[in-house]
């Protein structure tokens, strides 16, 4: 397996589990701080592999006014430890829903080229084209360059990883069967939510006693890589916060595993 589908796939995982305010396309995007995102609810994972730990997750999440369980924006860092060649990987995402439309980004340091490569998608509406705008930003002066512009036109309701990620939440309890298509650079791949399996209680470092949450199986068509489908497990709290506690996904060999770590809810 080549290096570049590895480190794609781990990508794929992280911003699921895990997974940037109106910026105009082909305009410099910026990263967005950490420290400066007003946030509810922080959520730390550690991502291993084969038993390896791998890397961490740091999930910022604002809710909804409105709801008390609905994520309107979310900012996610991904960092990966040192000494692991084929995962040597830094990416921030940052997501915001509203009108039954997204605004999604994300910069990711590209090792190849030594620059930051960053991606932009936006829709008003369900209704509306999905601009897609992808480019590099030199590290020294900031220039940006390679910029690709493309327009989709797509007639079906389409979403961006945040709005998986808050479904995934809340269907466990209502025990609903849902299909989603979800953005993923320019294509479109498919997601199933099954109902959950059975409650279990399982012990996350986050807490000291273990919780009781629903088990929860799904799909994930990656048909943007060789057209491989993969399964994939969470584990949802069984209470009002409704928390991911635990996500497994299969890679071929073996399974990333994401952990919870560390949980603060501020509100």
């Amino acid at each position: 397996m080549k290096l570049s589908v590895k480190i794609k796939r781990f990508t794929w995982v992280c911003s699921l589990i895990a997974l940037v305010t109106g910026i105009t396309p082909g305009s410099t995007i910026e990263r967005v701080d950490p420290g400066s995102f007003v946030y509810d609810e922080r959520l730390q994972y550690t991502v291993t592999y084969l038993g390896i730990r791998i890397g961490t997750i740091e999930m910022l999440n604002k809710y909804d006014s409105r709801s008390s369980n609905s994520v309107k924006e979310s900012h996610i860092t991904m960092r990966t430890f040192s000494g692991i060649p084929f995962l040597s990987v830094y990416t921030e995402f940052y997501s915001k829903l509203g009108s039954d439309g997204f605004f999604t980004e994300s910069v990711t340091f590209d090792r190849e080229r030594n620059n930051w490569a960053y991606y932009y998608a936006m829709r008003e509406d369900r209704s509306t084209d999905v601009i897609i705008d992808r480019g590099y930003k030199d590290r020294k002066n900031g220039t940006i360059f390679d910029i690709e512009i493309d327009t989709l036109q797509l007639n079906e309701p389409v979403h961006d990883a945040l709005t998986f990620l808050s479904v995934l939440r809340t269907a466990a309890s209502t025990g609903n069967a849902r299909e989603m298509d979800i953005l993923i650079d320019r294509s479109v791949e498919k997601i199933k939510i099954q109902p959950p399996q059975n409650i279990e209680k399982i012990s996350v470092p986050a807490f000291d006693d273990k919780i009781e949450a629903y088990h929860v199986n799904g799909v994930i068509d990656f048909t943007a890589i060789h057209g491989l489908t993969r399964e994939y497990q969470s584990w949802i709290s069984k209470d009002e916060y409704q928390i991911p506690l635990e996500g497994r996904v299969r890679i071929g060999i073996g399974s990333v595993r994401i952990r919870l770590e560390e949980y603060e809810y501020i509100r």
